[in-house]
């Protein structure tokens, strides 16, 4: 079935109902964390490598939590090597979620091919992505009404950091994606597993994100399996990723923190 036609029932879905949503807990995190991450094809081979460090200030008497993301190599949805600066912004104080992002796409040659922006409303309950391809000429400008508990991918390991390990309980949210679409997700816990790393096995805690498709529960054969990986020990760091780099035509990818 045409991907796009599968893209028009999901966000019909997507639109309707969801539960009480409650926003997700301030994650610990230590001052000015780094660490690097290689992002492979699931089949093997070297998708791209990113360098990422945190930041806690406060602006305006208000705490937040900033995630600057340098990249290298192929991301979607280009097929070209290419660089890229991310940059979110969190709020970081009583609640955690997302206010903002910026993320520039650049050629190996300097020049600018996209600008992704997201940017929240939470007293209005919307968001904003807007999306400049120089390469096409083309702008796209998409409204959506959120929930408390709408999450970015750029920091979502960090929100994750405060689910409930170590139970068998549900976490629901939605995921605003960079494709950009808007996903009604859980957390499900899949038990511990170790996870090689250069300083030896790291005992994990497996999370799948589950897609919540209702009535339309068929097409989560398009959807693969999506799995994090977070240490057993507080607080709970990243480890692991596997699943779609960036939703539906996407490829699939295994991330790996190779340096914390």
């Amino acid at each position: 079935m045409n991907k796009y036609i599968i893209l028009i029932l999901l966000t019909f879905l997507f639109a309707g109902t969801h539960s009480i949503a409650e926003p997700f807990k301030v994650p610990p995190v230590m001052p000015n964390e780094k660490g690097t991450i290689v992002t492979e094809y699931k089949d093997g081979g070297v998708r791209w490598k990113a360098d990422w460090e945190t930041d806690i200030y406060v602006e305006n008497g208000k705490t937040k939590f900033k995630l600057v993301l340098n990249a290298k190599g192929v991301t979607s949805p280009f097929t070209f090597d290419s660089t890229w600066r991310s940059v979110a912004i969190w709020k970081a104080e009583n609640e955690f979620y997302p206010l903002e992002s910026d993320t520039t796409i650049k050629n190996l040659s300097g020049n600018v091919v996209m600008i992704d922006k997201k940017k929240f409303n939470h007293k209005k309950n919307t968001a904003v992505f807007e999306r400049e391809d120089l390469q096409l000429d083309t702008y796209k400008r998409t409204h959506y009404d959120i929930t408390p508990d709408t999450l970015i991918v750029e920091g979502i390991v960090y929100a994750l950091r405060t689910l409930p390990f170590g139970t068998d309980t549900k976490v629901k949210a939605k995921i605003l994606s960079n494709e950009p679409e808007l996903y009604n997700v859980e957390f499900q816990q899949r038990g511990i597993e170790k996870i090689k790393t250069a300083d030896g096995e790291v005992d994990c805690y497996k999370v799948e994100v589950v897609p919540k498709l209702g009535v339309l529960g068929v097409f989560k054969v398009f959807f693969p399996k999506t799995y994090f990986w977070f240490t057993v020990d507080a607080p709970h760091k990243w480890m692991r990723y596997e699943g779609l780099e960036n939703g539906i035509g996407t490829p699939e990818v295994i991330m790996n923190v190779t340096n914390f």
